[in-house]
């Protein structure tokens, strides 16, 4: 084998694996942490709630609506597996079909 060879398949090797690496070795793209984003969805759909029971009544369709979507920032944060205070999200009160 001669030196002209060796270099060759060194070069043709390094750009085999140069180009698995690019192709095959992406980093995963982890969606980080959501409990921020998570906090303050719901925490806006309290204060959105409390507002409304004081404005309209706690049984009014507008407070009804609100729980609705304070539900849907619930089932936000469990699909990002994002933790939230149960203590105070959790009240009896803010839960559909427990008021």
């Amino acid at each position: 084998m001669t030196n002209e060879n060796v270099w060759i398949r060194l070069i043709l090797s390094i750009a085999m694996v140069g180009g698995l690496l690019l192709g095959c070795g992406t980093s995963s793209l982890a969606d980080g942490d959501h409990r921020e984003a998570c906090e303050r969805r719901l925490e806006s759909d309290r204060t959105r709630i409390d507002s409304d029971v004081i404005r309209y009544g706690d049984s009014s369709r507008q407070v009804g609506r609100d729980i609705t979507q304070m539900d849907k920032s619930r089932r936000w944060c469990r699909e990002h597996r994002a933790d939230w205070d149960d203590a105070r999200f959790d009240l009896s009160f803010y839960l559909t079909g427990k008021r």
